[in-house]
Order: structure tokens, then C-alpha cells, then sequence
């Protein structure tokens, strides 16, 4: 397993050398390659509960859990050729979306004297995420919008919605 966006995202470590005092969440991230299937029962065990579970582990895993104060989303990074991506999907409407990276290796860093990985190429990494004013702090952000790497990519079959949109 691998935190590649780290504790609370690499633009936090990277811009603010902390946590983002605004933000309602902490965002990790698994290659895909690394997930387990007990991986929500782990959690579980540390005493944070499954919010929700979008997707599949095929395409555009995301699983959210919350803890007594604090709500934690994984999304789960697929290489592709010399890109890597993860996926969102929009509950109500079964709307997908894909972040695309720049493929990048993971470096160790420190924050909050915590040691996490970060890709190691982070500028690259912040830069296609936030885009070139990735410095200045949004206070507002729209996970569907708000992204400079993000995509349509198409709509979950309404037939398959009971499997890929669950929501506890």
C-alpha cells in the first residue's frame, strides 16, 4: 500500500507544509495494484466505518470512510501507458469522472513528523491536479469542476448501480 497523496494531499505538504486548516477531508491514495480485499475491514478495525464504495476495482475504485472527526477518501490510481488516473463517481447520477497524472514514482516525505510517500515528481503532480495556480489556496473546490486533469468519463450502466453506487 502507498500514500501517494499523502496526509492531506500533496498540495497541503507541498504549498502549506501542513494540513489544509479548510479542508472536510483527508485524501489518500492505493495503486490499484496494491488493494486488498480485507481493506475495508481494516479500517473498520481502526475504528472508521465505510461512508461509501464507488466503482470496482477494474475501474475507478473509490471507497470513503468516516471516523468520529474525521471523513477519509482512498482513491485507487491506475497506470495507463505513461499516464496514471484515478476515478469519481457522482452518486445520483452515476457519472463518472477520471483525474489524469503525469505517471510518477513515490519518494518519502515528512509531514507533521509523519512519514508518508508523495510522488516524488511533485510538482508535476500538484501542477496537473490545481493547475498553474496550484500556490493559491481555493477555498471553494468542486471535485467534478474545480480539477484541472478532470474528465467526463461516462456513466455507470443503471442496471449495475446496486454493485458500483453504494452508500452506507
Amino acid at each position: 500500500m502507498f500514500l501517494p497523496l499523502s496526509l492531506p494531499t500533496p498540495s497541503g505538504w507541498f504549498r502549506q507544509c501542513s494540513i489544509i486548516s479548510y479542508s472536510q477531508d483527508v485524501d489518500i491514495g492505493i495503486f490499484i495494484t496494491d488493494f486488498r480485499p480485507d481493506i475495508a475491514e481494516a479500517f473498520r478495525d481502526a475504528g472508521l466505518s465505510l461512508k461509501h464504495k464507488f466503482g470496482k476495482v477494474e475501474d475507478s475504485l473509490e471507497l470513503s470512510f468516516l471516523g468520529e472527526d474525521i471523513k477519509l477518501d482512498i482513491f485507487f490510481f491506475y497506470k495507463d501507458g505513461d499516464i496514471m488516473w484515478n476515478g469519481g463517481t457522482q452518486a445520483k447520477s452515476g457519472r463518472k469522472f477520471k483525474y489524469i497524472f503525469p505517471s510518477f514514482s513515490l519518494c518519502w516525505a515528512e509531514l507533521l513528523e509523519v512519514k508518508v510517500r508523495v510522488p516524488c515528481e511533485t510538482l508535476d503532480y500538484v501542477m496537473a491536479n490545481y493547475g498553474a495556480t496550484w500556490s493559491i489556496p481555493v477555498r471553494s473546490w468542486d471535485w467534478k469542476s474545480s480539477p484541472s486533469n478532470v474528465m467526463e468519463n461516462g456513466v455507470w450502466p443503471i442496471a449495475e448501480w446496486a454493485g458500483l453506487i453504494q452508500v452506507y
